[in-house]
């Protein structure tokens, strides 16, 4: 039986790469999710500031995800409208279906929408900075 000399240090430093490759992608997700928080909270309209205080980021499977919460019930109201003024934006349907109302009052309230708007470019920089991480891991 023949054996390749090193094999065993060369897949260690694979598995260390890809250890380190983890790290920076999970690093990049939390700071994209935080970054994401922060904008939506200083876009968030204010009259008493509850709405802003709900705002909370957490991590989702094993840092590889992250999930923005905004806990005051009128938050979806608030980003999406209310009655004849409502607006979605395409490809956020079926998400703000969950809050439409049954129809009881007519309350028509423009939208000012805080949280996508800050996700939008939270996606876009994330995408840049995995691009940077993939260009740096591939020329290392």
């Amino acid at each position: 039986m023949s054996s390749v000399s090193g094999l065993d240090s060369v897949l260690f430093n694979l598995e260390s790469a890809s250890a380190l490759y983890q790290d920076k992608i999970k690093i990049a997700v939390a700071t994209v999710t935080n970054d994401i928080l922060n904008e939506a909270k200083s876009n968030a309209p204010v009259e008493f500031g509850k709405l802003r205080q709900s705002g909370l980021a957490e991590p989702l499977n094993n840092g590889f995800g992250g999930k923005i919460t905004f806990s005051v019930v009128y938050a979806p109201y608030i980003e999406f409208g209310t009655g004849g003024l409502v607006v979605v934006p395409t490809g956020w349907e079926d998400f703000a279906m969950q809050f439409k109302g049954a129809g009881v009052r007519t309350v028509n309230m423009r939208p000012r929408p805080y949280l996508l708007p800050a996700f939008e470019k939270g996606v876009r920089d994330l995408k840049l900075r995995l691009e940077t991480i993939t260009q740096t891991s591939i020329q290392a």
